[in-house]
């Protein structure tokens, strides 16, 4: 998991870790809490100061302690569940069999009720785009 005061480049934007919280935070958005997830291998593909590939990015929300919500994407690595997870989903389609979850970055954005929840995920990706420039536009299988 990433620290406090990391940034992420998102879509051309950068995005600092702002709080110092950890995986047993909950009520949170992530770069995977708010959270946030970046893949390791796309981040890195650049043109000179611009990022190449953009579907590397994930916002996410949850109400669990955030080790478990990643437990829960990790569990869908398995041919069988890879859509179950826009992270899998990426996982598969681009990086083949060996990639795992610990190919991501994760960060937790931010620490919120859990009514401010779905406003807060929102607000990260429109502001970063990842609905149309990233892995939140993956379909998922419930």
């Amino acid at each position: 998991m990433c620290k406090a005061g990391d940034v992420f480049v998102v879509n051309d934007q950068s995005l600092k870790v702002p709080a110092k919280l950890n995986c047993k935070t909950r009520h949170c958005i992530f770069y995977l809490y708010s959270t946030l997830a970046q893949c390791k291998f796309c981040s890195q593909i650049r043109e000179g100061d611009h990022q190449v590939v953009f579907e590397d990015t994930y916002f996410d929300q949850t109400m669990q302690k955030f080790n478990q919500r990643v437990n829960g994407h990790r569990s869908s690595y398995r041919f069988k569940d890879r859509n179950k997870s826009a992270l899998s989903i990426h996982a598969f389609e681009h990086h083949g069999f060996s990639f795992s979850i610990d190919n991501y970055k994760f960060a937790i954005l931010k620490e919120c009720s859990p009514r401010a929840l779905n406003r807060e995920e929102f607000r990260y990706i429109e502001k970063y785009r990842t609905n149309c420039l990233g892995l939140n536009r993956c379909k998922v299988e419930r």
